[in-house]
């Protein structure tokens, strides 16, 4: 599927909601995104998970083949004080050398990658006991939640 995110870049910076800091401390304790590793993020977007790494002390590089998506992560970095190297590529040809990151990184977008291609990339990229990290945050419409209620809004206003 070919979707151009660049047209929506303004409304991810604005809308989408990066991952809590519990993930990351979470992570921290499986010896995942420590103070001086080095990431890559693919599939960055806005650069949510990217500067959330950052923030913690990791050396990050965030992989988008849509570069309004990545003017966005730039200027959101510089107003949280954060720097990320980004790169225009795609998570499956990153063009980055081999064994160069301690953790590969990919929120909300595993679902758009070629995942066979991109887990082979990562592969590559990770140094020997390297982690691949995948972060997704789940929409399920249980009885009396937020997500059913909102799910019969967007229904009821647009079935299809």
């Amino acid at each position: 599927m070919s979707i151009e995110f660049g047209r929506i870049a303004e409304d991810y910076a604005c809308h989408r909601a990066g991952f809590p800091p519990s993930l990351f401390e979470r992570l921290s304790t499986l010896g995942i995104g420590l103070r001086g590793q080095d990431v890559v993020d693919v599939g960055t977007g806005a650069g949510t998970v990217a500067r959330s790494f950052a923030l913690r002390g990791c050396r990050v590089v965030g992989i988008d083949p849509a570069p309004a998506l990545i003017e966005q992560a730039r200027r959101l970095d510089a107003e949280a004080g954060v720097r990320v190297d980004y790169q225009i590529a795609t998570a499956e040809a990153t063009s980055l050398a081999r064994a160069c990151c301690d953790v590969v990184s990919a929120g909300q977008c595993w679902h758009w990658l070629d995942r066979s291609s991109a887990a082979a990339e990562a592969r590559r990229l990770l140094r020997p006991a390297g982690a691949i990290v995948i972060c997704y945050f789940d929409w399920l419409p249980l009885p009396d939640n937020v997500v059913a209620a909102t799910l019969s809004l967007i229904l009821r206003h647009n079935p299809e």
